[in-house]
């Protein structure tokens, strides 16, 4: 009982410490979520805006280039390799740091490529001459490229070629970036990996794309021009506040659940000691009345209301005990009413009956001997009721003192009929017995007067006779009628 309300009480108290830790969980992850999602947010727009001030950049200086009439006059329509040389390529690949610097006409033919990555310049242009800008895949990396019509110097004059500037994003131009940002880069394309930190690669983020692992604050960015993702940017920020943050949300939490699974211990202790235990005891002394037994109190200590409760259940025991005392004197009396014959203080029929079948049921040999008063008519008639009564009352007052209380027993079995049970005595000892009382009863003066007093018999053995009751009773009453009748021929 006592481990039963301990398991329950336990688990209830965990249960709530659990979702007390839980809410408290929940609340602060909450804030956690919220504070990455707005640090997240925040290192992904400040890499986003560099990225497209490169881009600015690069359209500025492709545009600069590209609507120079020199440009078209010189470099598209003479394609003059000695002015290109000293104007474009390797001019602007040593003063601007640009790998990718292509001068090609709308028919495909390149005019100046220098040592530019192999690429497919369709894709990097606008048909139309206006500005492109973006990113490109080629075998050598990703390139952040611009692109622009050659135009006069009013923009007006198309000369159907194209001019291309672009650069590899190395780790270089990674470095660059983390100094701006105080953000850690990682580049992934299909080829290779370029990293500020070499500790850092690729981060496993959800779906979110941003996320919070080993004190970094983690950014996922897709490199995706068309409908084809090239690669990713992954931006690690250290955030040693975050991390505090999420350290104290950890313990926090774990001493939410260890002071409810503390108080839980406590509580149901302070429950099965001082209430439980002192109910549990009361609980087995009611067991103990149920099953009859009232002999002992209860003693015990906790506060006033268990302490009260025992007191008024020890005077209930009280009571009830002596309710069954008086319960039991008077059932005893009951069936002693009910088993003894009123007028002669002797067992009576019913008794003689129940006796009869408690020892067949135990198998018993024993012999039923039924008795009839002779001469009984005459003093009822003659002397009166009153001294018939009396007589009843001093022959069974006889039989009791001249029968052996172990193992015979009379009994009145209505009017002047008496029944013996004779126990472990066959039917030939039976008659033994019955003839030694017939002889002390013929010598018992019962009465002064001239009326003689005698009685008939028959005797029925068990089981030799008869297996059951009934059948005792017949054989018996029959035998005893049999005397009574062979009494009356030889008197006559």
């Amino acid at each position: 009982m006592k481990r039963k309300i301990f398991i329950i009480l336990f688990l209830t108290l965990i249960g709530f410490s659990s979702l007390t830790g839980y809410t408290i969980f929940s609340n602060t992850r909450k804030i956690l979520y919220e504070s990455i999602r707005s640090r997240a947010t925040s290192i992904k727009d400040g890499f986003l805006y560099l990225v497209a001030q490169e881009k600015v950049r690069l359209s500025h200086n492709v545009e600069d280039y590209a609507k120079w009439t020199e440009m078209g006059e010189k470099g598209v329509r003479e394609e003059d390799k000695e002015w290109l040389r000293e104007n474009l390529e390797p001019w602007v690949r040593q003063h601007f740091g640009y790998e990718l610097v292509i001068l090609v006409k709308s028919n495909g033919k390149v005019i100046s490529k220098g040592k530019s990555p192999e690429i497919s310049v369709e894709e990097l242009i606008n048909t139309d001459g206006t500005t492109k800008s973006g990113f490109y895949l080629c075998k050598d990396g990703l390139i952040l490229f611009s692109s622009s019509g050659v135009f006069d110097n009013d923009g007006i004059n198309f000369y159907n070629a194209y001019l291309i500037f672009g650069k590899l994003v190395t780790e270089e131009i990674l470095r660059s970036w983390k100094s701006v940002l105080q953000t850690d880069i990682v580049l992934s394309i299909p080829s290779r990996i370029y990293t500020t930190n070499p500790n850092l690669k690729e981060a496993n983020i959800g779906p979110e794309s941003y996320g919070y692992q080993s004190r970094y604050i983690t950014v996922s960015i897709p490199v995706i021009e068309g409908d084809r993702e090239l690669g990713r940017f992954y931006l690690y920020r250290e955030d040693n506040a975050l991390y505090n943050i999420y350290r104290s949300f950890i313990i926090s939490t774990v001493l939410s659940i260890v002071s409810g699974l503390l108080i839980a211990i406590i509580l149901a202790r302070f429950l099965i000691v001082r209430v439980f235990s002192p109910l549990d005891t009361l609980r087995k002394k009611v067991e103990d009345i149920s099953r009859g037994r009232y002999e002992t109190f209860i003693e015990i200590k906790g506060d006033e209301e268990v302490t009260g409760l025992a007191r008024s259940f020890n005077e209930m025991v009280s009571k009830i005990k002596e309710r069954e005392s008086a319960l039991e004197l008077a059932r005893l009396r009951a069936q002693e009413i009910s088993y003894t014959d009123e007028l002669t203080s002797i067992p009576n029929r019913r008794y003689m009956e129940e006796y009869i079948v408690q020892l067949i049921n135990s198998g018993k040999r024993f012999s039923l001997v039924f008795l009839d008063l002779d001469g009984f008519k005459k003093v009822n008639d003659i002397l009166g009721h009153q001294r018939g009564d009396e007589l009843l009352h001093n022959i069974a007052k006889w039989f009791k003192t001249n029968l052996r209380e172990t193992d015979m027993v009379v009994s009145r079995y209505g009017g002047d009929e008496f029944c013996l049970i004779l126990v472990g005595a066959d039917k030939k000892s039976s008659e033994r017995i019955v003839e030694r009382l017939y002889k002390r009863f013929h010598e018992e003066d019962f009465f002064t007067e001239e009326i003689p007093i005698s009685f008939s018999y028959g005797i029925a053995s068990y089981p030799d006779d008869a297996d059951n009751m009934y059948g005792l009773l017949n054989i018996a009453d029959r035998e005893m009628y049999k005397m009574k009748e062979a009494r009356k021929r030889s008197s006559a």
